[in-house]
């Protein structure tokens, strides 16, 4: 008599305790964006997000203590999202290029509700108020920004591809505030912004307010290379 031949065991190995840990907060950190994209922080509960994400009322108090632990948990997720999506864009040389493609991919994002932009626009308007419990936590995240982007003006008056007159970590809180100016604005109901046209318009002013030689970054050349 013939046994019928044994499958491959294709049973999946069991995730750790760090691992069950770190996807739960994941979803409770993704269920906590939502709510704030939608309705604001100031509303939220820990309960509430714990249901969202699919989980009990008391995993997220369990998880991260208390609500300002939680935005300011969120925030970094916020942040943490979008430099994936510029980690998945074209790399970029540092200096003018790598601001350029950072203009790119705030203003040119697939998400179509905005999700991440929405909830740290209203992170940070609420971050403004007298008993924000989140303000310093915002502005520690707003900071780590506009360092990076002044690292990157740096970087191109470095490489000459910029005036040495122009100072990195003014013209980063510039740019930076030009595009949440934007957003802000096009995120309002029946906003008629272009964002496309408003990518190309920020672009070429600041190539030609900040670069050494404008003509240079004219042309069909690739935007994520300096000329050569």
């Amino acid at each position: 008599m013939r046994t019928a031949a044994k499958s491959p065991n294709t049973t999946l190995p069991r995730r750790t305790q760090m691992e069950r840990r770190a996807a739960a907060e994941a979803r409770l950190l993704e269920a906590a964006r939502e709510i704030v994209s939608r309705k604001g922080w100031v509303g939220m509960t820990l309960a509430e997000v714990g249901e969202a994400a699919g989980y009990s009322r008391g995993l997220a108090a369990h998880h991260f203590g208390s609500k300002p632990a939680l935005l300011r948990a969120l925030a970094a997720y916020i942040n943490q999202n979008f430099m994936h999506e510029l980690e998945r864009s074209p790399p970029a040389d540092e200096g003018m290029a790598s601001l350029l493609s950072f203009v790119d991919v705030y203003l040119g994002r697939a998400d179509g509700g905005w999700t991440n932009t929405r909830a740290l626009l209203v992170l940070m308007a609420e971050a403004t108020t007298d008993d924000s419990e989140t303000g310093e936590s915002l502005g520690r995240y707003n900071q780590s920004v506009i360092d990076f982007l002044a690292l990157h003006f740096r970087a191109a008056i470095a490489a000459g591809e910029m005036r040495k007159g122009v100072d990195p970590a003014t013209a980063a809180v510039i740019v930076l505030g030009a595009l949440r100016g934007v957003m802000l604005q096009a995120l309002l109901k029946e906003s008629t912004v272009d964002l496309r046209a408003v990518q190309k318009e920020l672009s070429t002013m600041i190539v030609q307010s900040f670069a050494q030689d404008p003509d240079a970054w004219r042309g069909p050349r690739s935007r994520n290379s300096r000329p050569r």
